[in-house]
């Protein structure tokens, strides 16, 4: 889930960045606001899509294989629509106890405990 919610807002950051180019102020309230009067400055947007660049660039060093690891992490979802060669090595054997756990595997489809 963590994964999940640090891609979505690398793509917001992706968004706000495309809205900016368009000169499109829409998801920043205060600067919406206070350019309503006025035109969006080339200077102002310049250093706005550089700030939302750089804050991108700080995540990916941060999280820098979210992608791969979304994916690695995904028989967490959904166990029993995965497939071994999609999970860590080191995890294959409990992974395999618990795909073919048919008590498990009713528990999911009956939305159990």
């Amino acid at each position: 889930m963590h994964h999940d919610i640090i891609r979505s807002f690398m793509s917001k950051l992706d968004l706000w960045k495309h809205r900016i180019e368009e000169g499109n102020p829409a998801g920043f309230r205060t600067l919406d606001s206070a350019l309503t009067n006025g035109n969006f400055g080339c200077d102002l947007k310049i250093q706005i899509k550089t700030h939302l660049k750089d804050l991108k660039a700080e995540f990916i060093k941060y999280f820098p294989d979210i992608d791969e690891k979304r994916e690695s992490w995904k028989f967490v979802r959904s166990p029993f629509q995965c497939e071994v060669a999609d999970i860590f090595a080191d995890a294959q054997e409990e992974f395999l106890e618990l795909k073919f756990d048919s008590t498990a595997k009713e528990l999911q489809r009956v939305g159990g405990p």
